[in-house]
């Protein structure tokens, strides 16, 4: 919610399902303050992500096996395991407020981003 330019999120499938039902105001609250949200999925169909399209740029990738969001190139949430073997209750993520890693990050998605139809 804090977001002042942009949010970078790339998750897993079922990962995407979640974060379409749950954070779907919080995305459209930033979206019309202007931020650009991008986020990158292994799959880019369902009911839900229908509203979502419509806020987000969002692009399929089943190379790209990670869950990170970005915030603004300075905050990341990047999760430690596969959510296909660990249940959404137990799951584990590190936050780190450091714009230099972040933007490392951030480059690394830019180019696979780009790299994509």
């Amino acid at each position: 919610e804090k977001a002042e330019k942009s949010v970078v999120m790339v998750t897993s499938a079922s990962g995407l399902q979640r974060k379409a039902k749950r954070y779907k105001s919080v995305l459209n609250r930033l979206h019309e303050k202007g931020i650009n949200i991008h986020i990158l999925a292994p799959s880019t169909n369902g009911k839900e992500l229908n509203d979502l399209k419509k806020i987000a740029k969002i692009k399929h990738s089943d190379k790209v096996k990670a869950r990170f969001i970005i915030i603004d190139d300075k905050e990341m949430l990047f999760m430690v395991s596969d959510d296909k073997s660990t249940h959404e209750s137990y799951d584990t993520g590190v936050w780190v407020n450091t714009p230099f890693f972040t933007k490392a990050f951030s480059d690394m998605f830019i180019n696979t981003w780009k790299s994509l139809k």
